[in-house]
């Protein structure tokens, strides 16, 4: 089996006319759940946070304005839209999650959102994530699913899911189920107190995710009549399905995560905490 192409080639990609745009759309449907559970982990006015896969940045600005005692590592492998303010505590880091570490134990916080799914050996990559968590710190992880469309009643819907589905999955190996599970991956990286919720995401309505679900699909028909996953009078009948009044249904769900990782039972001498010191990769704003 040959191996994909990377997500920085796939047709949503940061190279992409309208991916900012896009990612835009994505954080306007699902900030306001994320910064919802980061507002309730009780991070330490210092906390050191970790943002992998930081695309345009709004979480990263984010925990950058709830902790400016603190300090924020945004990373991506393409950092060309993360652009912070000059006082803002953010450092960014180009840097490849799959094949780049990080020393253990030295975040308070590591968030992922839309990433994890996209990467090759993502649970892996998952386990990695959790020991770069302080004991004490904590781990959340965000991934799009597709599931809620397998009970639609509009068989188009179904059918230009599950073309898009494969698509991701053969152009960039994306596997959009693998967040159905997340609660039992947290616990398999031997994080503890795992919670989680599920955000659905409905199209046809005028939300905010209905515009993200519009830019990413817009975004894909090229691809799609390209390899002939989707014909164009599949397109157009999406698009008329789209605009049919009293149309709705839930595409996609967000599934949040997070757990804590434990701290030692027995302790000696606590050892002083490690500060993290980025490496010459990192750019100055």
């Amino acid at each position: 089996m040959s191996t994909p192409p990377a997500y920085g080639t796939s047709c949503v990609a940061h190279h992409v006319p309208g991916e900012r745009s896009r990612l835009g759309t994505l954080e306007a449907a699902f900030d306001p759940v994320t910064t919802r559970v980061l507002d309730g982990l009780d991070l330490p006015e210092t906390a050191v946070c970790l943002e992998l896969g930081a695309g345009a940045g709004s979480v990263a600005a984010w925990l950058a304005a709830h902790r400016p005692h603190g300090r924020v590592v945004a990373t991506d492998t393409d950092t060309r839209f993360l652009r912070f303010a000059p006082t803002a505590p953010v450092r960014v880091l180009r840097h490849d999650v799959v094949t780049e570490d990080f020393p253990p134990a030295s975040f308070d916080l590591v968030h992922a959102r839309a990433l994890l799914s996209h990467l090759p050996d993502r649970d892996r990559v998952l386990r990695r994530a959790a020991r770069w968590v302080r004991p004490g710190g904590r781990l959340v992880v965000e991934d799009l699913t597709v599931e809620p469309v397998d009970d639609s009643a509009h068989p188009l819907l179904r059918q230009v899911t599950r073309a898009g589905e494969e698509l991701l999955r053969a152009t960039v190996g994306t596997d959009l189920r693998w967040a159905r599970a997340l609660p039992e991956r947290l616990r398999d990286a031997g994080l503890h107190d795992v919670r989680s919720l599920s955000t659905p995401g409905t199209v046809g309505d005028g939300s905010p995710a209905d515009a993200f679900w519009t830019a990413t699909f817009e975004q894909a028909v090229p691809a799609h009549l390209a390899t002939g996953s989707l014909r164009a009078e599949d397109v157009e009948a999406v698009r008329a399905l789209h605009r049919t009044p009293g149309f709705t249904a839930t595409a996609v769900a967000m599934v949040t995560a997070w757990g804590t990782r434990p701290r030692p039972l027995k302790t000696a001498t606590a050892a002083p905490r490690r500060p993290f010191r980025p490496t010459d990769k990192e750019k100055p704003l």
